[in-house]
């Protein structure tokens, strides 16, 4: 965010997924315009309270026509919030963000990374030396494994993508994975040209490598006029 600010500083922004608001604490002070949507009935009220004075709307990433067309400047959608819904839904949000933004306006988001080296290890037991905290991490591991098994049977491996019963709430969720070329095949088949990759600890993924370090990956695309 600091290294693209002036994509954003200023202009107006659409935050998608923004749960309690931890994002909107650091954009809503520097947009001319902020607006933040959520899925959750909760997370929205919850929103409300913390931040009362941000505006903030229930939505469907899928659906975001209560907004006008070309009306954002920037557009975050962090968390790898993108990777809950499945493929065609997934490219329906792409061409949402496509619709909303402006010409040359900057799509920012993050999302899972098929070709990260432990992809299909399964849940795994972590150490921690107090013996109450690894009493906790042992009964999490316990139910991951009991949700694995119960979800691994929808799991897909796709020609450019899978969907995976990940660690992600103790394994109690399947998620869309996508390697760094699909995902630039992808943007660019729905209206975007790709800027740079980051890897979760914020180091440059250059092209062609498939970062297979890092389980998520952060995308910096920009809006072209789709052909």
């Amino acid at each position: 965010l600091l290294k693209y600010q002036p994509a954003f500083a200023g202009k107006d922004i659409l935050d998608i997924g923004v749960g309690t608001g931890r994002t909107a604490i650091y954009l809503a002070p520097l947009a001319h315009r902020y607006q933040a949507v959520d899925y959750s009935p909760v997370m929205v009220e919850r929103f409300r309270r913390e931040l009362p004075d941000v505006p903030i709307a229930l939505a469907d990433m899928r659906d975001l026509s209560q907004f006008e067309g070309s009306s954002f400047d920037f557009v975050l959608a962090s968390n790898n919030v993108f990777d809950a819904v499945g493929h065609d839904d997934r490219l329906q949000v792409f061409r949402e963000m496509h619709r909303l933004l402006r010409p040359n306006g900057t799509l920012m988001f993050s999302t899972h990374n098929q070709d990260v080296g432990d992809l299909w290890d399964g849940p795994r037991l972590y150490f921690d030396h107090n013996p109450v905290t690894q009493a906790m991490l042992v009964l999490h591991w316990g139910l991951a494994w009991t949700r694995h098994a119960r979800l691994q049977r929808f799991q897909e491996v796709c020609d450019d993508h899978a969907i995976v019963n990940d660690e992600a709430h103790d394994c109690g969720l399947l998620h869309y994975y996508i390697g760094p070329e699909a995902q630039r095949r992808q943007l660019a088949r729905e209206g975007f040209e790709l800027l740079e990759i980051l890897d979760r600890y914020g180091a440059p993924v250059p092209p062609g490598h498939r970062a297979e370090h890092s389980r998520w990956l952060l995308y910096v695309a920009r809006r072209v006029q789709v052909s």
